[in-house]
């Protein structure tokens, strides 16, 4: 295998050892946390009582992001389920391991969500820096916890923790939480790992008990449960996400998940799995960078209409580009509303050049174009006026003949040469 490879199973592998879903047995959570002194407990609008000892900086960018996050979790568990959590879910934010440890976070974690007698926590040991990792982490987490408070107990582990990996692989753009990018280093993982048979067959991957998974802890079977799910809501135009959906209602109402599965899916696990791996193999390289281009495009236009708010005025996009990455961009400061992270700022101006090529629009509330390889037009909008930013989204303009990713066109012309099997017939109904 490449350095590359080797180097993006690495950075896999740390994801995986960094994160802990640890269902406990009864008692065993201490009721009474060993938490530092200066832990602090805060109790903002949103889904959660915050306990943190880190800046607040860092708390805000926290709270704001997860708060978009707990909101796509509430949707998507709401249109499965029905009903809602109410309740405020606590979380507990450290800066340093050995606090976070005390506090009973799992040896060589940086993240949990923890469930016993005594309660249940979301806790994240945060540092002095969130990086991407960590972020994955913690939003993995979060929909652990979200799961729990909604269901009251957990979904399988295969369903639970590729849900997981779903929305870990979410993107945060400054006003909204992106679900269904696929990073390219993970495509080309999953693609090798077919390859090379590392996964377990689909049959035994449904039927792990949660006493193997936390068990293994693998990271080929977080691989094989995230691109899992991932085909059961994109591929062939989310032809399956319905059954899918019937499955999961069909669990929650008390059928085995096994039951659940046969009644909707059959019980030919060969025919899902010949799916599956074509969905995945016939995936062209970076299938989802046009979804990476709007979610970059919208968090540039965040930051571009709160100078703009701020009286400041670009010529051109290197113009607006220039005062973002040299420190001369006008943000707004804690405790303003307005205020994003500049951490946030940085990350999208690094994929600047990858994305595409950058142009400023000449009209009096300017739009922020990003034009990529294949022709489309990521157009960023924002309504604004003084010291008041509104609604900021991006228009999508596609070029002629292009892909919008998911492999919808190759699997098409892979679904055809498995004849339309049982298998098929079963999802469709």
């Amino acid at each position: 295998m490449s350095a590359a490879k080797n180097a993006a199973l690495d950075f896999h592998r740390l994801v995986i050892l960094l994160a802990a879903f640890v269902l406990v047995a009864a008692g065993a959570l201490r009721a009474k946390m060993d938490l530092p002194s200066d832990l602090k407990t805060y109790n903002p609008p949103g889904f959660y009582v915050l306990h943190a000892d880190v800046p607040r900086p860092m708390l805000q960018q926290i709270w704001l992001r997860m708060n978009f996050a707990a909101g796509a979790y509430q949707r998507r568990l709401h249109a499965i389920f029905g009903g809602a959590v109410t309740a405020k879910q606590p979380f507990y934010i450290f800066k340093n391991y050995p606090e976070y440890y005390a506090a009973g976070g799992w040896p060589g974690s940086a993240g949990e969500f923890r469930v016993g007698d005594s309660g249940q926590r979301l806790m994240a040991m945060a540092g002095q820096k969130i990086t991407h990792q960590v972020w994955h982490i913690i939003q993995h987490e979060g929909f652990h916890q979200f799961t729990f408070a909604f269901l009251g107990r957990m979904l399988p582990p295969w369903a639970n923790e590729g849900t997981a990996e779903y929305f870990g692989e979410g993107l945060f753009t400054g006003n909204s939480f992106v679900t269904g990018w696929i990073p390219p280093y993970r495509e080309k993982l999953i693609q090798w790992e077919i390859r090379h048979h590392k996964f377990l067959s689909i049959h035994k991957m449904r039927l792990m008990p949660y006493s193997q998974w936390n068990d293994v802890l693998m990271g080929t079977n977080y691989d094989e449960a995230w691109s899992m799910i991932y085909f059961l809501a994109w591929a062939n135009h989310q032809k399956y996400a319905g059954p899918f959906t019937r499955y999961l209602r069909m669990f929650q109402q008390g059928v085995s998940s096994s039951l659940a599965w046969a009644r909707v899916f059959g019980t030919n696990d060969a025919d899902f799995e010949k799916l599956w791996k074509r969905y995945w193999l016939f995936l062209p390289p970076n299938a989802t960078a046009e979804l990476y281009a709007r979610v970059q495009t919208q968090t540039l236009t965040n930051y571009l209409a709160r100078a703009w708010s701020l009286n400041q005025k670009f010529k051109t996009a290197a113009d607006f580009l220039h005062a973002a990455a040299d420190g001369t961009l006008k943000q707004y400061v804690l405790p303003n509303r307005y205020w994003l992270p500049p951490s946030l700022l940085a990350r999208a101006l690094a994929q600047v050049p990858h994305v595409g090529t950058w142009t400023l629009t000449p009209t009096r509330v300017p739009r922020l174009i990003c034009t990529m390889a294949t022709g489309t037009k990521m157009i960023g909008i924002f309504h604004a006026s003084r010291q008041w930013v509104g609604r900021v989204h991006v228009r999508v303009v596609r070029a002629a003949h292009h892909y919008s990713g998911h492999g919808d066109s190759q699997m098409n012309a892979a679904i055809k040469a498995l004849n339309a099997n049982a298998y098929l017939h079963t999802v469709a109904q």
